[in-house]
């Protein structure tokens, strides 16, 4: 049974604020290189990319952000063909659905690093509690083991359309070893 967690309006109040924050940060840039992880982000990145008010190229990067029960946490994949081979020196800003361990963001700051990026930025719809990984913007925290869905994140590809957060329930400890 899904309960609800974060409502349409609190989603979009603070989706709001940081597009605020990030106007106010890039008011001045000539160019700002937006990277999208697919597929969890892609409508927080549509409603947050809409409120900016500075200059953008959008990228989006496919992700294995669960490698599976029995695979290392290395085996993570960042489609590097999507991405720019080179940012120029812009300031590159890193969209993410949730941050979990932060292993998944961080081979993409890498990648993102190495392709001569001015600056980086992760901006993150969510943030779990427990974690360590860093994100410059965040809208929400979540309990380390509550699975949610809505707002692009799923459940087998289910409840990505919903337009809040919801619960599904709780992650048994067993099954965090395969969250990034």
């Amino acid at each position: 049974m899904l309960a609800p967690l974060y409502s349409e309006s609190a989603i979009s109040d603070r989706v709001q604020d940081i597009a605020e924050k990030l106007n106010a940060e890039y008011k001045d840039a000539e160019m700002v290189h937006i990277v999208v992880t697919l597929s969890g982000a892609f409508i927080f990145a549509a409603d947050l990319i809409r409120l900016l008010n500075f200059p953008i190229i959008v990228s989006f990067s496919g992700l294995a952000p669960y490698a599976g029960e029995d695979a290392p946490q290395s085996n993570l994949r960042v489609n590097a063909d999507e991405i720019p081979p080179s940012f120029g020196n812009c300031p590159v800003i890193i969209i993410e659905d949730i941050i979990d361990s932060g292993k998944t963001v961080s081979k993409l700051r890498q990648l993102v690093a190495d392709r001569m990026a001015a600056s980086i930025e992760v901006v993150a719809l969510l943030k779990r509690q427990a974690s360590d990984a860093k994100a410059d913007y965040f809208g929400f925290t979540v309990p380390k083991n509550l699975f949610i869905v809505g707002y692009g994140l799923d459940l087998d590809g289910k409840y990505r359309e919903l337009k809040e957060i919801k619960t599904v329930g709780v992650i048994a400890a067993s099954d965090t070893k395969t969250m990034c």
